[in-house]
């Protein structure tokens, strides 16, 4: 038996993703990539020029959900499926992104090493519960120009699975790719058999960078993997409400899938995130907290009734 938490009703997705569409149209969505802005126009979104904003209509962005895989697979090292995204299949990474380790020696709270991200590595390549590595914490020794290149880099060396994993720039992207092709036999055998994800993140609220807009384009074209991490945050940079946040992750995450699908109709993405509820006495993000578990589990909910693959954190 496999558990399942469902805390919206039908009724209420379907008014979760009609009121998306809603702010998709009015207010609309800040694109702040040229090419993205092109492409939606082109389609038929409106675009207020002077302000970079973006009104969709609910028609173009139903087209480009029609086009979405609803099942893709990550490969390993040797070329053999090991992560299905899709349908009701539970895999697990380490995470991402973490900036402080908690030293295991001397218990010290400390910005994160090389050392550290290589011993999680081998850990977590041990352990049959994760089906996937990922570039879980971040090497602050590193510089920040190539800190993504060698995140990646460290998987690839001590690791033969599959990666969750990011790049901070449109440059580095492309260079990661090149990585990941090496052991893919070149770029087409990589889009035939991807062996990572790659996060792409909006900015809450209602935002495509251009960085963020332009990777969704780039991975579509590449035909590698984007799984959205749609962040809103409840109290701040999103309604107060968790149903507000999940409404929000909805427009954000629509939006990005008429971008991404319109680059290229077909290529895989994911519709995930990473949102919390906001804590104003401390300034910070408690992912821990049962109201962000509660966000993750109905966003993940308006996702799966669409049919699309979907990520979420824990813990």
């Amino acid at each position: 038996m496999q558990p399942k938490i469902t805390l919206l009703s039908d009724e209420l997705v379907k008014r979760v993703l009609d009121e998306a569409f809603q702010l998709m149209l009015e207010p609309g969505i800040k694109v702040q990539s040229p090419e993205a802005i092109e492409l939606l126009v082109s389609s038929g979104a409106q675009v207020d020029e002077t302000r970079q904003v973006v009104h969709l209509p609910e028609p173009l962005v139903e087209k480009a959900l029609v086009t979405v895989p609803r099942q893709f697979h990550l490969y390993d090292r040797t070329g053999q499926p090991v992560v299905n995204y899709g349908g009701d299949a539970v895999h697990f990474d380490p995470g991402s992104s973490g900036v402080h380790v908690l030293n295991p020696e001397t218990l010290e709270h400390q910005p994160s090493m090389a050392p550290d991200l290589v011993r999680l590595i081998k850990v977590a390549e041990m352990l049959p519960q994760y089906d996937a590595q990922s570039t879980a914490v971040v090497c602050n020794e590193i510089p920040k120009a190539i800190g993504d290149l060698f995140r990646l880099y460290l998987v690839l060396r001590f690791s033969s699975k599959p990666i969750v994993t990011g790049a901070f720039s449109v440059r580095t992207l492309q260079n990661m790719l090149d990585m990941l092709a090496i052991f893919a036999g070149g770029r087409d055998g990589l889009a035939q058999k991807p062996q990572a994800v790659f996060d792409v993140c909006p900015s809450p609220p209602l935002i495509w960078s251009e960085f963020g807009a332009q990777n969704l384009i780039e991975l579509a074209r590449a035909n590698v993997p984007a799984q959205m991490v749609s962040m809103p945050l409840a109290g701040a940079a999103a309604p107060v409400t968790l149903i507000g946040a999940v409404v929000q992750h909805a427009a954000e995450s629509l939006s990005g899938i008429a971008i991404h699908q319109l680059a290229n109709p077909g290529a895989p993405i994911v519709w995930g995130g990473a949102p919390a509820i906001f804590d104003m006495r401390k300034g910070t993000t408690p992912m821990g907290a049962i109201e962000t578990a509660m966000i993750d589990a109905s966003y993940a909910q308006v996702g799966k009734s669409l049919g699309l693959p979907t990520h979420a954190y824990m813990g």
